[in-house]
């Protein structure tokens, strides 16, 4: 009898081990999750385990979020680099006596061009001999809208708007390739 009661003994001893060194595995699964999630100033910081749940359920879903954010803007970088033909640019030259409104529509989705595309436009129409009073552009859903209001430098000399035009023409197709 002695020997039954010894494996009866033997195999609870067996289970309260197999069951320690469960939750030691289960315990170490969970630091491990901890250092991960939290950020190394927290790493010390004691919490729950419902509480880290929760905290790395939010985590995943923030970075399932950036995720899909930057897909997208690899999606319009693509676009921009593929470039857009020249049927997607708008350009209107007004002339508005001593004014100038120049507006520059860009319909490519690019949106990594837009503070260097509008120095260009503002250098060009400088060079015609306008004085820059305001510059401006919005990048909204894909569309690029670039506006300049200036004037003449000297009313006697004028601004060739044609040739303004023409020169915003030759900085679209640049910006193509």
């Amino acid at each position: 009898m002695e020997d039954g009661s010894s494996s009866v003994s033997l195999a609870g001893r067996e289970r309260r081990d197999a069951e320690r060194e469960r939750r030691m595995r289960t315990k170490n699964l969970f630091l491990f999750l901890h250092s991960l999630i939290m950020p190394p100033n927290d790493s010390k910081k004691r919490m729950s385990i419902n509480d880290l749940l929760d905290h790395t359920t939010k985590y995943i879903k923030q970075q399932e979020e950036k995720v899909e954010g930057m897909k997208k803007m690899k999606e319009k970088l693509q676009l921009c680099s593929e470039g857009s033909s020249l049927h997607e640019k708008i350009i209107l030259v007004r002339d508005l006596g001593s004014a100038l409104e120049v507006v520059f529509t860009n319909y490519s989705g690019c949106i990594n061009n837009g503070s260097f595309l509008l120095g260009e436009i503002i250098n060009i129409v400088k060079e015609e001999g306008a004085e820059v009073i305001s510059a401006s552009f919005h990048n909204v859903g894909g569309v690029t809208h670039h506006t300049i209001h200036s004037q003449e430098y000297c009313s006697r000399v004028g601004v060739e708007t044609d040739r303004i035009y023409e020169r915003l023409k030759e900085l679209s197709k640049a910006t193509q390739s």
